[in-house]
């Protein structure tokens, strides 16, 4: 099975307390609380000292302890939590520590497919909303900007169709600002079978990650076993040839982002990237028809522990955001499980 999987709101009861941690912390990867996506990879072999730190912690925290800090879920943070979010990285970079994500920086799904598409690396079109009337290749889709929930509905073919299922959208519930429309753009491996490629970027390393295979279109999870011998080999001499790294890390950087997963597809040749998710589920593949499937699974584990080790810290004293409006923050917050805006 595929490890891929896949807004932060106050809960009915507030999140389980983090223990204190009193050895050194040297990389800390800050998520919302609602997305701990990143908990199963503290089971990889070999992993460097990392702890999972969520926005609400990390807002409240008097000292910080040096490390490398990975700021992620942006695209599911309020704008407050997000300004919040971006004083902290400022104030942990003046201190000279390493980060990585700027959230005031990072592109969001729209802006980032957008710009792919403007700067040649992506074939396919987006659109919002509000610009329905100038959609002029089909088929589209609709999907949400925020959510990680895939398309919402199947392909549109033609401007009536579209208008519907914008109604339709909108009906069920689906606020307009969140709203996408997104052209087409995929292809079979083979017959009936697709295939979505994906690779990290941790600091200046690339890493690929195991493929997706379904037979839809969509293949947001996969199915065991449908790709084959063949195919599983393939996907084995990719996590150490690296084919695509250097397109993909053009991305990266388009997007303004040193962390996260880039999920893609080979359409016409060219890869076509689907999304940067800074915040992607972990998983391990511990059983599986196919034993080259298993090595795979092993050896992406293995470069990815090696690329995190390339991006610790040393242990450090702990630092104090100085920050002012942090400061207020913290003191407006001291009883509240979440933040409140101070303006």
């Amino acid at each position: 099975m595929s490890p891929h999987y896949g807004a932060d709101r106050s809960p009915v009861n507030p999140p389980p307390r983090i223990p204190r941690n009193k050895e050194p912390v040297l990389i800390c990867i800050v998520t919302t609380w609602s997305h701990d996506t990143h908990r199963k990879l503290l089971d990889f072999p070999g992993l460097p000292e990392v702890r999972l730190w969520t926005y609400d912690r990390l807002f409240r925290s008097r000292n910080l302890p040096a490390a490398t800090w990975i700021f992620t879920d942006m695209d599911r943070l309020g704008f407050w939590e997000l300004e919040l979010a971006a004083r902290v990285y400022r104030s942990l970079r003046s201190h000279g520590m390493r980060v990585l994500n700027d959230p005031a920086r990072a592109a969001h799904r729209f802006d980032l497919l957008s710009r792919l598409h403007e700067r040649g690396l992506n074939r396919f079109k987006v659109w919002r909303v509000g610009q329905a009337a100038a959609v002029d290749r089909w088929p589209v889709f609709l999907r949400t900007e925020s959510a990680h929930r895939g398309p919402l509905g199947g392909l549109i073919d033609s401007p009536s169709a579209l208008a519907r299922e914008l109604a339709n959208a909108v009906d069920a519930g689906h606020p307009m600002r969140d709203l996408m429309i997104v052209e087409y753009c995929a292809e079979p491996v083979r017959e009936g079978l697709f295939r979505k490629h994906a690779i990290f970027r941790v600091g200046d390393q690339m890493v690929t990650t195991l493929a997706v295979h379904d037979t839809s279109w969509l293949a947001k999870r996969g199915q065991q076993g449908v790709a084959g011998e063949e195919l599983y080999l393939d996907e084995l001499e990719k996590l150490d040839c690296n084919p695509h790294a250097e397109t993909l890390r053009q991305a990266f950087e388009i997007a303004d982002i040193e962390y996260g997963r880039a999920d893609y597809a080979i359409v016409a040749g060219e890869p076509q990237v689907y999304e940067i998710n800074t915040n992607p589920s972990i998983g391990r593949v511990l059983s599986h028809p196919d034993p080259s499937r298993i090595q795979s699974a092993r050896k992406w584990e293995h470069n990815f522990v090696a690329a995190l080790a390339a991006i610790d810290s040393p242990p450090g004293s702990p630092v104090k955001p100085d920050d002012r409006l942090l400061g207020k923050q913290r003191r407006r917050d001291f009883w509240m499980t979440r933040s409140r805006w101070v303006i």
